[in-house]
């Protein structure tokens, strides 16, 4: 039996050198043998025709047994080789290989190229190996007998072993790598070879006691022929179930996409016998993603909108398989091709395709489509799983990147940064943190607007990471709020020296547009472990230098226990507020809306007052402040909003349709649960939706516009109306008022109150009328303290107006009575 290579692509010069030493090998050891013994003696030509028509038939007539994409063809040349080591002298026999060799690999078989070429240095290096195995076992003169027939059988086992290793060799060297793993079964027709090679010895016999046994040898070499070959078609049917079997088990594991394409395409090609498969996908961005695997390794062959047209495999994109037999004409470089669908999740659809048949089977068929279909429909499965995965993984990795990450500039966040911070120390590594905030940055917003303050944030943050390179991280806390964290700090002057550095690159100008901007900071330093152990301590104590730092106008200030001085009162009155507000001790007061056009009280603003035990009256700016650092904010807001509900629903209830107005918080616009609650307690109360008002600032949109603009939907859709306070005091351009859900629009006072004396404030309001009305919203005017100013805003159109001249905020009871007792008053 006789292995050789079965299937080849394009030339490959590492086969073509491995061919000419074997050729040069072969060569060499006859010269050399010529040399020793002389040259073979004249033979009977009768006998070398017999061996070489022997010869062209069974390498022309080959078995071929698969080994993965590489395989081999298996002959019954042992029978002749037998004949011919027993009677004929090894060059001859050679030559004669050699000549039979050539006539059945290229006119039968009709191999060429560097295939050809290997597989006829092959033959001699197998032929030569035997001659010189069986004269190392037997010696010089063979014996006769059993001995004769058991050195002929290792030397035939052996050659051919020789030969499977070339093979495999030749296959990893033009095709793939890891061909030696496979090695083992590649020596699967060693038993056929005991068989042939003991067929032979028998024959010889026979023929040596009469030569017409000759045509019982030709029989039973046929037989024996169509019987392996039934073998080994019904073996690789099973083999073929078996690797249908592992494919599918190996697609059950927790593969993403691009594993799940190495195995279709692995199995695809070699199932299907071809040189090439290729895999078309959509990715998650609309264009098409063509992966193709040649040899060991997978090839993007690039990513496209639009796939082309005219391509071969265009019908398989719509659902109708391809099937491309040899000597079709087809538009490409592919000789012939099936190409199959592979439905997808959302009704998506990819191509799976092979190309270039190998020279084992004549083309494709219909045979083959069937068995690409099958593997199509296991690699739709899996890819969709795979893809599903590979969703879920993005999703979970940008979940954990905005949790760890401020959106706006990149940096890590507050969460992050401490998370780092502890990490460090619990390592025991001393640390410094850099806590800074920008000098003066509300005037950019409010100057130049938030777009241009966002980027301002994002260029200090990029100023700041390429200053500090690798001495340690920047972070992003919120607003105007960066944090620098110092690893291996062990003095105050070396963090000093950095927190100066930071502040230098600061100094510089920043250019944004045509506008050079200063991002001049405060900077407050902490290290560890000599003002704290972990990260809470250490950002809240830089976070007190950092203050100190600004009031002093010192720029860089490291912390001292001096500095902490108003924390005691800070906790006791924080500690008080949570007290005061669990107790409802806060009163919630009303300052009433009036409409310029009737003189009429349409509604009030609820406003919330806290009266110290000690301290006497907490202004608003100073303990709501503390209530949303303190995070009871949230109660606050709960309580004023139930409290102003109930009321609302007593002075409807006594005949005076009026709404109530209550403010919102930055944070109260994060939190996800706040329609519920809004929809819980007007139920409660039994007021309509329509008679609320939320105010809510132009900044605590602009923080997280996303996330505020899903709120403020939720709470249109519940009927409650939106009101933008304090408008003009921030940024609004046309573009986002528009886009909010919005019904009124509040000008703040420091507008409104110097209208009668200052054209520039008249402008202002001015502006701001038209533009609410301009949207279809209602202006609200805050901070009439006299008739000039309530004259000048009923002439600019204003809607509705409230302050001092109006009345001031007065209790529940108190509103009642005064609403009762008024008379419309104008």
């Amino acid at each position: 039996m006789m292995t050789k290579v079965r299937g080849w692509g394009r030339p490959d010069a590492r086969v073509a050198t491995l061919s000419l030493w074997l050729g040069v090998a072969t060569v060499a050891a006859h010269a050399l043998r010529i040399r020793t013994v002389g040259l073979p003696t004249a033979p009977d030509a009768v006998p070398l025709a017999i061996l070489l028509v022997a010869f062209a038939l069974t390498e022309g007539f080959a078995v071929h047994v698969r080994v993965r994409r590489g395989g081999h063809a298996m002959s019954l040349s042992e029978i002749p080789m037998v004949l011919g080591l027993l009677s004929v002298d090894p060059t001859l026999l050679l030559c004669v290989r050699l000549i039979g060799g050539v006539v059945g690999l290229s006119v039968l078989r009709r191999q060429r190229g560097v295939k050809l070429g290997f597989n006829i240095a092959l033959l001699g290096a197998q032929t030569t190996a035997a001659a010189v195995l069986l004269r190392a076992l037997a010696g010089p003169v063979l014996p006769s007998g059993p001995k004769e027939w058991l050195y002929v059988l290792i030397a035939m086992l052996l050659s051919d072993v020789i030969a499977a290793v070339l093979v495999t060799a030749v296959i990893a060297l033009h095709d793939d790598p890891s061909e030696w793993r496979r090695l083992p079964s590649a020596l699967q027709g060693l038993p056929l070879v005991a068989i042939t090679t003991s067929i032979g010895l028998i024959s010889a016999l026979a023929i040596e006691r009469d030569a017409r046994a000759i045509a019982l040898l030709a029989i039973v070499s046929a037989v024996t022929y169509r019987a392996y070959r039934a073998f080994v078609h019904q073996s690789q049917g099973h083999q073929q179930v078996e690797e249908l079997y592992a494919f599918t088990r190996a697609l059950d594991g927790p593969l993403d996409t691009r594993g799940v394409a190495r195995i279709v395409l692995e199995q695809a090609r070699d199932q299907l016998r071809a040189e090439r498969a290729e895999l078309i996908v959509p990715d998650a961005d609309g264009a098409h993603v063509r992966l193709r695997m040649h040899g060991a390794n997978i090839f993007d062959i690039g990513t496209a909108e639009a796939l082309p047209e005219t391509a071969w495999w265009q019908p398989a994109r719509a659902g109708s398989p391809v099937l491309v037999a040899k000597g079709s004409r087809v538009i490409g470089s592919i000789e012939d091709g099936i190409a199959v669908p592979v439905p997808l999740n959302d009704g998506e659809s990819g191509v799976l395709l092979v190309a270039d048949s190998l020279p084992d089977i004549p083309t494709f068929g219909e045979q083959h489509v069937r068995l690409f279909q099958a593997l199509a429909n296991h690699a739709s499965l899996s890819l969709t799983k795979a893809r599903l995965l590979d969703d879920l993984r993005r999703e979970v990795a940008q979940k954990e990147h905005l949790a760890n990450y401020d959106p706006l500039t990149g940096l890590p966040n507050r969460q992050r940064f401490q998370a780092l911070t502890d990490r460090l120390r619990s390592a025991g590594t001393p640390v410094a943190v850099l806590l800074m905030d920008l000098d003066r940055f509300k005037d950019v917003n409010d100057a130049l607007g938030h777009d241009v303050g966002d980027q301002l944030l994002r260029l200090v943050g990029e100023r700041l990471q390429e200053r500090l390179g690798d001495r340690g991280t920047v972070a992003r806390f919120g607003g105007d709020e960066f944090a620098v964290l110092l690893p291996n700090i062990r003095t105050r002057e070396v963090a000093i020296a950095v927190g100066d550095d930071l502040g230098a690159a600061m100094e510089q100008p920043i250019p944004i547009g045509h506008l050079r901007l200063n991002a001049r900071c405060s900077i407050g330093i902490a290290l560890a472990p000599e003002h704290g152990h972990d990260a809470k301590t250490l950002i809240q104590r830089a976070d007190v230098a950092m203050y100190v730092a600004k009031t002093t106008h010192t720029g860089v200030r490291v912390y001292t226990s001096d500095d902490d001085r108003n924390s005691p009162r800070r906790l006791a009155m924080v500690a008080d507020l949570r007290e005061a507000i669990q107790r409802h001790d806060l009163v919630v007061v009303f300052q009433p809306k009036l409409s310029t056009a009737t003189g009429a009280v349409v509604g009030a603003e609820a406003l919330a007052r806290w009266h110290h035990p000690v301290h006497g009256f907490v202004p608003p700016d100073e303990f709501i402040p503390l209530a949303e650092h303190s995070g009871l904010i949230r109660p606050l807001t709960l309580h004023v909003l139930e409290v102003s509900l109930r009321r609302c629903a007593a002075w409807r209830r006594a005949g005076h349709d009026m709404h109530v107005a209550v403010n919102l918080s930055p944070n109260s616009l994060q939190e996800s649960d706040l329609p519920d609650i809004v929809a819980r307690l007007l139920g409660q109360a039994g007021v309509p939706a329509s008679a609320l008002t939320l105010e809510i600032t132009e900044s605590s949109i602009m923080a997280d516009p996303t996330g505020a603009l899903v709120i403020l939907d939720r709470l249109h859709a519940l009927g409650v109306k939106l009101a933008i306070d304090d408008f003009g005091t921030g940024y609004s351009s046309l573009g986002r008022l528009r886009e909010l859900p919005i019904h009124e629009v509040k000008i703040d006072r420091s507008f409104v109150q110097r209208i009668a004396v200052d054209h520039r404030d008249r402008a202002v309001v001015r502006s701001a009328v038209q533009l609410g009305h301009a949207l279809d919203l209602m202006v609200v005017a805050e901070g009439v303290e006299d008739e000039e100013t309530l004259h000048h805003l009923r002439q600019e159109g204003c809607n509705l107006v409230q302050g001092f001249y109006i009345s001031k905020p007065l209790p529940a009871d108190e509103f009642a009575n005064w609403l009762s007792a008024r008379v419309g008053v104008a």
